[in-house]
């Protein structure tokens, strides 16, 4: 009784009262606005392009039943199997509950105030928003169109550089954090250039204050590669392997379908095995651990793999040529169309305010999709095909009628 008469008293406070809480304006306060319109707005229309993973995929490869024992297995387990997939010792994996977990980790243990960050732009909001938010003096490593998306080491070093000579503290190590494949773009960053930017990370250092920021006394390198499954096996670039300083940080969900797990993981390279006591340290702060229930799915799924990327081989023999042809052949966009995966990040010619395009493109066509303000490039939209073709063959004419419609307002 006494908690539905306070949860009455707080409904019934007005606005104007000195005890209402404050109520938001817009999202222009919050770090990560793009995840708040992901989980409420991105959705809205029958034909949606906003997405850039897989739809989920049918269960059976859990079995039946597939609700483990509780407390039956832990994440030595899954990360046991992960090293056997990726062929390191599992001393270097660990296993989080999901790519975001591991990002945030990475970000408490290594950007710290006084250390330096070349973050790549355009980008997934928490790529700039992490190491701003925990104190790190933060630097750009672009990515031009012009330049097909893919970033320039030297520049990174410059930006690294000149970082620390606006360093009043002193500066500690400089990092490069960026995806690949790149979201938004798609793009694949080649091995020889994951090697130099890697290397930029290792010389990045004067020395100071290394040593509280990690085992290795220099920058490292942290690449996101949640969206690598989209690449053949035989193209795909670690980070890990590639350098000694370098992470991988990697998902089921993109193109497995299976973000509901929670199941990430990270990789270190073989000169940073001394950091997984202070990961775990910063884990067991964040979180303690995952679910079991969630490590004995992520196993199951593991074994299932080549079951679990059927759908995907359909999107990109039946709906990823239409997505092609569209970008290409359209005169409203400009297109780096990338070598695999399901996204893209078009300039929309005569458009710089995406998100107001995208809000009538949802309300007068029925059609989602990304805006680039969300990854800082405001003028661009992210599009995926990671859906039925027959979604693709009304979607895209509706979008390309839809910014047509927008421009001659």
């Amino acid at each position: 009784m006494a908690r539905s008469k306070a949860l009455r008293h707080r409904m019934c406070v007005s606005p104007d009262h000195p005890d209402a809480p404050a109520m938001p304006t817009s999202d222009n306060d919050l770090r990560f606005p793009y995840m708040k319109w992901a989980k409420t707005e991105s959705f809205l229309s029958p034909y949606c392009l906003a997405q850039s993973g897989m739809p989920a995929p049918d269960q059976a490869f859990l079995g039946d039943p597939w609700l483990p024992e509780l407390g039956h297995v832990g994440p030595e387990d899954l990360e046991a199997r992960l090293g056997e997939l990726f062929a390191v010792d599992p001393a270097r994996v660990l296993m989080f509950p999901g790519a975001s977990s591991a990002m945030l980790v990475a970000a408490l243990r290594w950007f710290r105030p006084g250390s330096r960050v070349c973050s790549e732009t355009p980008s997934y909001e928490p790529f700039r928003a992490l190491p701003a938010y925990l104190g790190a003096t933060t630097v750009d490593l672009e990515r031009r169109a012009e330049n097909r998306w893919q970033p320039d080491p030297a520049q990174a070093a410059q930006a690294l550089a000149e970082a620390r000579q606006l360093e009043r503290r002193g500066s500690g190590p400089g990092h490069v954090f960026l995806s690949n494949l790149s979201n938004p773009t798609g793009v694949l960053t080649p091995p020889e250039t994951i090697a130099l930017l890697a290397a930029v990370a290792a010389e990045a250092d004067d020395g100071v204050g290394s040593d509280d920021n990690n085992c290795t006394g220099g920058g490292l390198l942290i690449s996101n590669e949640i969206y690598m499954e989209y690449v053949p096996p035989a193209r795909r670039v670690h980070a890990h392997a590639l350098a000694p300083n370098a992470v991988s940080i990697g998902s089921l969900t993109k193109a497995y379908g299976l973000g509901a797990l929670r199941v990430g993981w990270m990789i270190l390279g073989e000169g940073l095995a001394a950091e997984r006591r202070h990961l775990e340290d910063m884990a067991n702060l964040a979180y303690v651990n995952a679910a079991p229930v969630t490590i004995e799915a992520g196993l199951r799924a593991l074994d299932a793999l080549p079951t679990l990327t059927q759908p995907l081989r359909r999107v990109e023999v039946e709906a990823r040529p239409h997505w092609e042809r569209w970008l290409r052949e359209s005169p409203l966009v400009e297109t780096v169309l990338p070598e695999f995966g399901i996204i893209a990040f078009p300039r929309i010619c005569g458009v710089d305010d995406t998100r107001a395009l995208v809000r009538f493109l949802q309300a007068e066509f029925g059609v989602d999709v990304t805006p680039g303000e969300f990854f800082g490039a405001p003028g661009h939209l992210r599009i995926g095909c990671g859906v039925p073709e027959a979604t693709l063959v009304e979607g895209l004419p509706r979008l390309g009628a839809g910014i047509e419609a927008y421009l001659s307002r």
